[in-house]
């Protein structure tokens, strides 16, 4: 059934564009919104009210799920689960307005498109920020679906809409330790997920050039998780600079992110047939 459901959803995410009913950012704003509004993480909270918060919907998904297991309701109500939680379609959006505008020959609004999703901070590109998004929204959500079914998919797309939720906010207020504590439950459930997509990455890229740098990450359990997966990825893909095409960056990160997927529904695909994933 997870390979179905994840065969669906990429399906259908790859012909259509999903309305707001669909996009888990819909549903997690509504969830942060009612959680602000009863003041349940502020300066004094203690950090089991926010583990309590992100449970919550995951226990209803684990309940609701198992009460219609092994039937084809159970096929049914967890790809629409993972429907939800699989995609971003602001960044698919953003990134098929700067390639007609690249097209066109209007760098200006390709560097306004650009600046949507470039991070200031780490000084990351375009491309590389793609590679990340593709990560935090696709193959992250997809890894935790195979492990844990739609309360796995669940439990990640909250944590990772919370921190960033919570940190934007802090941006401009006082700093609010749940912030902080939502920031280390993300390292954790991204820890293992970036390091399986950093592998990917290697071997389907340079594989004797991305190795070296994926090795010595490994056992580092305080580096940060888009350092990690960024620096693998341009190891693992070499970009010869033209000054004249600004989407060759991009569109090769991109291929490369788009290949990792499919690599890891063939390996979903061989652990379903040999009887280690349902």
């Amino acid at each position: 059934m997870t390979l179905i459901s994840l065969l669906l959803v990429l399906l259908v995410e790859r012909v259509t564009t999903k309305s707001q009913y669909w996009q888990a950012e819909f549903y997690s704003n509504k969830y942060t919104q009612s959680i602000e509004s009863g003041n349940w993480l502020n300066s004094s909270s203690k950090s089991w009210m926010l583990i309590l918060i992100i449970l919550l919907p995951v226990l209803i998904t684990y309940l609701m799920v198992q009460e219609f297991s092994g039937g084809l309701f159970e096929l049914v109500l967890s790809t629409a689960i993972l429907m939800v939680c699989v995609g971003c379609p602001n960044v698919r959006a953003t990134y098929k307005c700067f390639l007609k505008a690249a097209s066109e020959g209007d760098l200006k609004s390709c560097s306004m498109y650009e600046q949507q999703l470039n991070d200031k901070q780490d000084g990351s590109s375009f491309g590389q920020n793609l590679v990340w998004q593709n990560y935090r929204h696709y193959t992250a959500v997809i890894l935790w679906f195979a492990a844990f079914g739609a309360a796995g998919a669940v439990l990640y797309v909250l944590i990772r809409d919370i921190e960033s939720k919570l940190n934007k906010v802090d941006e401009q207020e006082t700093k609010n330790p749940a912030a902080s504590q939502a920031t280390f439950l993300l390292n954790i459930v991204d820890w293992l997920p970036v390091r399986i997509t950093a592998f990917g990455f290697l071997l389907i890229g340079h594989f004797s050039k991305a190795f070296p740098t994926w090795l010595g990450y490994l056992p580092d359990p305080t580096i940060n998780t888009k350092t990690l997966l960024l620096d693998v990825s341009k190891k693992a893909e070499e970009i010869a600079p033209d000054e004249s095409d600004c989407t060759e960056e991009p569109c090769t990160l991109v291929r490369l992110a788009k290949r990792n997927v499919m690599f890891l529904l063939v390996t979903i695909a061989i652990l379903t047939l040999s009887g280690w994933i349902n």
